[in-house]
């Protein structure tokens, strides 16, 4: 098991990316932390966990407030000692025009697909630092590196997961001596409930068209992204830190 002993904090986790990463790491043998604002959903998640035999806990927090990030880490550490891994997953999306876009738009998704990773590495890091050991893995998008350049309405959205690129930049700086690696993946396009958001009926369309910007022609499954994921937590990464890894299909429409 290649994260035996472990301790695994992903914050969405309650579906799509977020459950398909830690249900994988769960049977990869790390205590799993299961962490969303959907409080009955992350339940569902730990009781499928521990069916399979392994170790979970859920904790509903919302990664906009930091007294609930706060809480959340330490009430993993009060569970299970420490903390060994951390996936800042938690996303959300609100497609519009730019010109639309109003600033609950514009506040909403950079609060959370941004100040929520920056609020959830400033609380997990003191332990971190601590026990001189960590893997932080931060969810991007290609929508935040330039290869999303036939999107629209995104604005808010791909400020957001660019943003992430940076802080993960910054973060694996200032977070290297104490022996913590921080790195990002930035997903191509992925089936996951947030494909539908704002789409209707055009989802199925939307996939299609995605799908041929891609060299090996198919949407991404969650479970694409957890296997990355997956390998920058565990310690065969351990010579990796500060980058972003594209995990795309290989997109066709790259800047």
């Amino acid at each position: 098991m290649r994260l035996k002993g472990k301790v695994a904090v992903v914050t969405g986790s309650a579906s799509g990316i977020g459950k398909a990463t830690i249900t994988r790491m769960a049977r990869e043998g790390a205590s799993a932390v299961v962490t969303d604002v959907n409080a009955e959903r992350i339940k569902e998640v730990v009781r499928e966990i521990e069916g399979a035999g392994g170790t979970a806990m859920d904790f509903k927090a919302d990664v906009t407030k930091r007294p609930e990030v706060k809480a959340l880490m330490e009430a993993t550490v009060k569970r299970f000692g420490r903390i060994d891994i951390l996936v800042n997953n938690a996303g959300v999306t609100r497609h519009k025009p730019f010109l639309d876009l109003t600033d609950e738009d514009w506040d909403f998704v950079l609060a959370v697909d941004l100040k929520g990773v920056f609020n959830c590495i400033q609380a997990a890091a003191p332990f971190m630092m601590e026990q001189r050991y960590g893997k932080i893995v931060n969810i991007s998008s290609v929508a935040g590196i330039g290869a999303s350049a036939r999107g629209a309405g995104r604005a808010n959205y791909e400020a957001a997961k660019a943003g992430v690129v940076q802080l993960t930049k910054t973060f694996a700086r200032e977070l290297g001596p104490y022996g913590v690696n921080v790195n990002s993946v930035a997903p191509g396009s992925v089936h996951t409930p947030m494909t539908h958001t704002g789409r209707g009926e055009d989802a199925a369309r939307h996939l299609e068209h995605k799908s041929q910007l891609c060299v090996l022609r198919r949407i991404g499954q969650v479970e694409d992204i957890a296997n990355a994921i997956l390998f920058l937590a565990s310690d065969e990464s351990d010579f990796i830190s500060g980058q972003t890894l594209r995990v795309d299909g290989g997109r066709t429409d790259m800047l």
